[in-house]
């Protein structure tokens, strides 16, 4: 379980660089059409917002869902502890 929250981060913070990555290029890819210089400026900037508060929903659901399974293993250790 140690070595598990150490590789669960490292993958986390890998898929983060590599979201983030592709959701710059398809919010220029979106805006890149747009001729007028601060409209396509403003366009970019809303994209790259909503998709930062799309990886924040996303990685407050990713430590939600850990803590949920450490919660979900120490009832085990506990039940078995019971148990004995």
């Amino acid at each position: 379980m140690k070595l598990a929250l150490p590789l669960i981060a490292l993958g986390l913070l890998a898929s983060c660089i590599t979201s983030e990555k592709f959701d710059l290029d398809r919010a220029y890819a979106r805006c890149e059409t747009i001729k007028t210089v601060t409209v396509r400026d403003r366009c970019i900037a809303d994209a790259v917002a909503e998709s930062e508060r799309r990886r924040q929903i996303e990685a407050q659901r990713d430590v939600q869902r850990e803590a949920d399974a450490e919660a979900r293993e120490l009832g085990r250790v506990i039940a078995g502890a019971e148990q004995d």
